[in-house]
């Protein structure tokens, strides 16, 4: 007897161990996804740079300002910005800066990503709801965390106004979970009208999570004709209410085409305008998304028709999620198409990536639940169209991680930081190609811009909120050795050739200060150099993360310094998240 309870011990202590040894393959499996947003917090903590760049600095930008001086009112958080009220972004970037007491814009960029975190979780809920397998779910949601945050995409993740474009993505997959949910349906309507103004007053294509979020009513099966009328009037009657409000004092953007424009397109131009929005989602050449576009759409549109009469709630949803792609397109060509040109076409900026991996995502999920559910029996064929179809998006994925990514980040950080250093440096010498490094001239009207910016920065730098803010008194910190002058040769047309390289103690030096003392002995600035340049002799006597620590640039030192000579022109590491000075050395001293 002793010995039977003993071995049924013995059995069930077996089966729990194998239990909690699955468990924690199951966990050990969840790191993959999350790993993903490990590196991305430690790229933003490595390359995220605290400076605001492009519309930030109108919005938030504004609203902030208004915030601390106390002047902060509903109709300036409501005001049209381009073609969008971003009402909701602004409530949240507001109130991150009311709890950090300043305008953070790397708090900014973890908001986003946090955003992103909860969209996959959604994600996955949904995968739930639609396969059985473990495996193949967490196979699905690495796919959506690689696309969604796909190295091509990485300045859109490394500026703090991310979160306005994905709110309204996240209240389109929330609607589909509502969807699923065995919920009262006036409740339903209820939820899905509320998440649809949450994403119509966060950004412009936000009005269209109203036209899919209609595919959930029209194709509840469960509910009668009636019942179905009854949902849409409701439906309908909220979507007018917001509209309605919406274009309330709305003015079209004088920088913007009217949407009307687009009949003075070529049926050539808009179907390739339309695929290449649609394929951008590697980030590659207009050609190339052309293709991929027209492989995306003609992959989904296949699968609808093939299982129109198919449509189970499993694949609705996925429909759904894949045609908000769509529909994003269809706006974009036609309030963008007249505005772009061969050579700077709107269909390719990063900036809709994030709106892009919803088309992919929906083809590969519904292959998979129609593998699983046709080819019940055939367990062979099931596993070898699983593991092929892996194989080919692995590939496709693939191409997202050039190995040029580390460059182009660097290179991103090096440009911004430098961009910091003239802005806090603009009491004392403003240098306006450098600050205008924070408004890329992808579009004329951002060379209006200057004024605009440093006059915000003048503000906000009153009101103690941004840090360090601007450069009051220069601080030196000659303790160590922080880099060196190595070459000053004058040119034909007398201007100067300055060279050398320039450290901080972790890192390089964010931009070089050029300066010479005067009759006072008070440093006077001639000029601000960029940093970056490859000095691989630097990085083998102090460290690889001082590969980049070279910098040089033409100089008219003759006009800028009374009485010119080598020996008066001293150079300066300048630390733009400190505003200190550290002093180079040169054998012209």
């Amino acid at each position: 007897m002793q010995l039977a309870n003993f071995r049924k011990i013995k059995i069930i202590y077996m089966i729990n161990t194998i239990k909690s040894s699955i468990l924690k393959k199951r966990n050990l499996v969840f790191l993959l996804p999350l790993s993903i947003y490990g590196i991305w917090i430690l790229i933003i903590y490595l390359y995220g740079v605290n400076i605001p760049i492009l519309d930030q600095w109108k919005v938030p930008g504004k609203q902030i300002e208004s915030f601390f001086n106390n002047q902060l009112s509903f109709t300036l958080l409501y005001s049209q910005h381009n073609e969008s009220r971003k009402l909701i972004p602004n409530l949240i970037f507001v109130i991150l800066a009311a709890i950090l007491k300043e305008w953070n814009v790397k708090a900014e960029m973890i908001i986003g990503l946090l955003f992103a975190f909860l969209m996959s979780v959604i994600i996955y809920f949904l995968l739930l709801l639609t396969n059985k397998s473990f495996y193949k779910n967490i196979f699905l949601l690495t796919i959506y965390e690689l696309l969604l945050l796909s190295p091509s995409s990485f300045s859109r993740w490394l500026r703090g106004i991310t979160i306005h474009r994905l709110i309204p993505d996240a209240c389109l997959i929330v609607n589909a979970l509502i969807f699923r949910l065995n919920i009262n349906q006036n409740l339903k309507i209820y939820l899905y009208s509320f998440f649809c103004i949450v994403a119509q007053y966060s950004f412009s294509g936000g009005i269209v999570t109203w036209f899919v979020s209609l595919i959930f009513i029209v194709f509840n099966n469960k509910l009668s004709l009636k019942e179905k009328f009854k949902s849409l009037c409701l439906f309908i009657g909220f979507f007018a209410i917001s509209t309605i409000c919406y274009f309330i004092n709305y003015v079209q953007p004088s920088s913007h085409t009217k949407p009307s424009e687009i009949v003075k397109s070529s049926w050539q131009d808009i179907i390739s305008y339309f695929s290449a929005f649609l394929g951008n989602i590697l980030g590659e050449a207009y050609e190339l998304d052309i293709l991929i576009g027209l492989i995306l759409l003609i992959s989904f549109t296949l699968l609808l028709i093939l299982n129109f009469k198919f449509l189970k709630e499993e694949i609705i949803v996925w429909f759904a999620i894949g045609f908000y792609t769509i529909a994003l397109g269809i706006i974009n060509t036609i309030t963008r198409l007249p505005m772009s040109n061969s050579a700077n076409s709107h269909a390719i900026r990063v900036d809709y990536i994030t709106h892009l991996v919803y088309l992919p995502l929906s083809i590969i999920v519904i292959i998979l639940y129609l593998l699983d559910y046709k080819n019940k029996n055939n367990q062979m064929f099931k596993n070898l169209s699983f593991y092929s179809l892996g194989i080919i998006t692995a590939f496709y994925i693939s191409k997202n991680y050039p190995t040029k990514i580390l460059h182009e980040l660097q290179e991103w950080q090096y440009n911004y930081n430098y961009s910091k250093s003239c802005i806090q440096l603009v009491n004392i010498y403003q240098k306006n190609d450098c600050i205008m490094l924070v408004l890329p001239s992808v579009e004329p009207k951002y060379s209006l811009n200057l004024n605009l910016v440093i006059t915000k920065f003048k503000n906000l730098n009153q009101l103690n909120v941004v840090k360090p803010g601007i450069v009051k008194d220069i601080k030196i910190y000659s303790q160590g050795e922080w880099g060196y002058i190595d070459s000053i040769q004058e040119d034909q047309n007398g201007f100067f050739n300055i060279s050398g390289w320039a450290k901080l103690q972790t890192r390089v030096a964010d931009s070089v200060i050029l300066a010479y003392p005067n009759e006072s002995n008070a440093l006077i600035v001639v000029d601000i150099l960029s940093i970056g340049q490859v000095r691989q002799d630097i990085s083998k006597f102090y460290g690889l993360k001082y590969q980049n620590s070279g910098w040089s640039g033409y100089v008219d030192l003759k006009s800028k310094i009374p009485n010119f000579n080598k020996s008066y022109i001293q150079g300066y590491a300048f630390d733009a998240k400190q505003n200190i000075f550290y002093p180079l050395k040169s054998s012209h001293s």
